[in-house]
């Protein structure tokens, strides 16, 4: 959960989730649907 977020750079967009260190708790975002980095989680 250190990594920073990232949504990849392809175009099959699904909302995803991560843990924000500075705020404390998981976020959604929209990852791309490829490449990025394992800080991605399908449920919160």
């Amino acid at each position: 959960c250190v990594l920073p977020l990232d949504e990849g750079h392809c175009q099959r967009y699904t909302l995803r989730w991560y843990y924000n260190q500075r705020a404390t708790e998981c976020r959604p975002f929209v990852y791309s649907g490829c490449r990025g980095n394992p800080h991605r989680f399908d449920s919160k």
